[in-house]
């Protein structure tokens, strides 16, 4: 067997892996994108980047939008956008929403 588990074996040794690597998923390093997309804001019709998620939310703290609709659940302004596919996106986050970080 190899060591990558414990092993608890009748007159067996317990065996403990020690020699392991812990990293943040979350940090920039793990999720930043290696190609930058292009975005078209549909409120705006500005065009902006994301290498990271956070470029979205800092492209719609920067300048006031008209939202095109409202979320569901918590009533919170929902923007659209494009990505570089053609794809319609939307932008929302109901945490922030109703912490009203979004609101300026």
């Amino acid at each position: 067997m190899s060591k990558d588990c414990t092993q608890n074996q009748p007159g067996g040794t317990i065996v403990k892996v020690t020699d392991t690597t812990e990293h943040d998923a979350v940090n920039n390093r793990f999720i930043q994108k290696k190609v930058p997309g292009t975005r078209v804001c549909l409120s705006c019709r500005s065009v902006f980047t994301e290498s990271l998620p956070n470029d979205i939310i800092l492209h719609y703290l920067r300048v006031r939008h008209e939202p095109c609709c409202h979320c569901l659940y918590c009533n919170g302004p929902m923007y659209r956008y494009r990505d570089s596919k053609d794809n319609l996106r939307f932008y929302h986050d109901c945490q922030r929403s109703k912490r009203l970080l979004d609101n300026p």
